[in-house]
């Protein structure tokens, strides 16, 4: 008789413990899958270069050991048609101070249209990158 009351009673701990267990993780689940669609929504925008001419999307850094691989896409909104565009990137660590700045060019660059690009930076530890920026520099 002894035994059946402790196995009902730790059974009932057991279970009052899973359960709070539970409910925590399906919370987690659930605030995870809401989170999901708003963190895509955000990156589908785009963000505008600093004239705000521009829009780029999907940047990515790869690191590659000696230097930095970027990239992207980026949104003609000027109005121009570019036979070549010229951009600017520049990264920034927490303190604004900045790290490295690097080039890139997009070839045939219709106003309206969006061009993937490929930019590479001496090595920077991606670690210390907390922003960046892109700026239209010329055409030619």
């Amino acid at each position: 008789m002894r035994v059946q009351i402790f196995i009902a009673i730790f059974s009932a701990k057991s279970f009052s413990k899973f359960n709070k267990n539970h409910n925590r993780s399906s919370a987690l689940c659930i605030l995870f899958l809401f989170s999901i669609p708003v963190l895509l929504w955000g990156r589908s925008n785009g963000e505008p270069t600093i004239d705000g001419k521009y829009k780029y999307y999907n940047v990515g850094l790869q690191d590659q050991f000696t230097y930095l691989e970027i990239n992207g896409q980026i949104e003609n909104l000027s109005g121009k048609n570019h036979a070549e565009a010229f951009f600017t990137m520049n990264f920034y660590d927490k303190d604004d101070i900045l790290l490295e700045t690097c080039q890139f060019a997009i070839q045939g660059f219709p106003s309206g249209h969006k061009r993937d690009f490929y930019a590479s930076v001496k090595y920077v530890d991606p670690k210390l990158i907390k922003r960046f920026t892109i700026e239209f520099e010329g055409e030619n």
